[in-house]
C-alpha cells in the first residue's frame, strides 16, 4: 500500500529525514514512534503530498506521488485523509458544516446523502446531535472527535493521525485510541499513527516503527518491539512509561 524509499528532507541547514525507508502493508495500523523534532510529522506530510522530498520517493499503491504535478497528485491522494495534531477545524463553521466540508467542496455526492453521511460520521465518534454547535463550544476531546468525523466522512482508504492524543487527559486519550481501532475496523483502512505516547502506540498498533534521527531503526510487531535488546529502544520505552517497561 505505502512504500517510502530513501527519503531525505531538510529545512535550511537542518536535516530532518536522512534516507528514511518504510513499507506499510494494506490493512495495517502502523505506529511511528520517536522523539519530538525528529521528523515524524514531516514524514506524514510527505505521504500526504503536502511537501516534496529533497530526494527519495513515496509510493501509494505503486504510484510515485513525489514526482506528480498538482492535478495528478490531487487525484492520487484522494483516498488519503489526515487528522492534524490540533484538529484544524474551521472556527466559523458548525460541527456539521466542518464534517461536510470535503464532501461539499469536491461535490462528492448529493446534499441529502451528505447529510446522511455527516450524521453517520458523527454517530461513529459519539457526537450525534452536535451538528449545530460551533467548535468553540466543544471540549478538547470533543474537538478531536469532530476532526475525526470530518476525516472519516469521505471514507478514505489511508488514514494518517498526527499525535492524536496529545494534550488530552488519559481517559479521553483512551477514548480516541478506541475510536481509531473502531474506525480502522469499520472502514477496513490502512492507518499510520504518529505518536510519542507509548500506551497509545501499543493499544492501537499492530506494527511499531522507531524513527531515530531521521531514519527508521526498527519496524516490527508490537510484541517483538517490546523485546528488542537495543539501548536506543529500551531507553525510549523506559523513559516514556512512568514505571518503566511494557505491560
Amino acid at each position: 500500500m505505502i512504500e517510502v524509499e530513501d527519503l531525505w528532507k531538510s529545512y535550511g541547514k537542518k536535516e530532518v529525514l536522512k534516507g528514511l525507508n518504510l513499507k506499510i502493508a494494506s490493512g495495517d495500523t502502523q505506529v511511528i514512534l520517536g522523539r519530538s523534532g525528529e521528523g515524524k510529522s514531516v514524514l506524514l506530510r510527505q505521504i500526504m503530498g503536502i511537501e516534496k522530498p529533497d530526494k527519495g520517493s513515496v509510493f501509494l499503491d505503486r504510484v510515485n506521488i513525489s514526482q506528480l504535478k498538482a492535478a495528478a497528485l490531487l487525484k492520487a491522494i484522494r483516498e488519503v485523509g489526515m487528522l492534524f495534531q490540533a484538529g484544524a477545524l474551521f472556527d466559523s463553521l458548525t460541527v456539521g458544516e466542518n464534517t461536510a466540508f470535503y464532501l461539499r467542496q469536491h461535490r462528492i455526492c448529493p446534499e441529502l446523502e451528505i447529510q446522511e453521511r455527516v450524521y453517520e460520521a458523527l454517530r461513529m465518534v459519539g457526537l450525534e446531535g452536535t451538528e449545530l454547535l460551533m467548535p468553540g463550544d466543544l471540549s478538547g476531546g470533543m474537538r478531536k472527535r469532530a476532526a475525526l468525523a470530518r476525516l472519516i466522512v469521505y471514507r478514505p482508504k489511508v488514514l494518517l493521525y498526527d499525535e492524536p492524543t496529545t494534550g488530552l487527559d488519559p481517559i479521553t486519550a483512551m477514548q480516541i485510541n478506541d475510536l481509531i481501532l473502531q474506525i480502522q475496523k469499520e472502514l477496513d483502512a490502512t492507518s499510520i499513527v504518529v505518536t510519542h505516547d507509548i500506551c497509545s502506540a501499543f493499544h492501537v498498533g499492530n506494527k511499531i516503527a522507531l524513527n531515530h534521527q531521521g531514519r527508521i531503526l526498527y519496524n516490527t510487531s508490537k510484541e517483538e518491539f517490546a523485546r528488542i535488546d537495543d539501548p536506543t529502544v529500551q531507553t525510549f520505552l523506559n523513559n516514556a512509561i512512568p514505571n518503566g517497561g511494557i505491560r
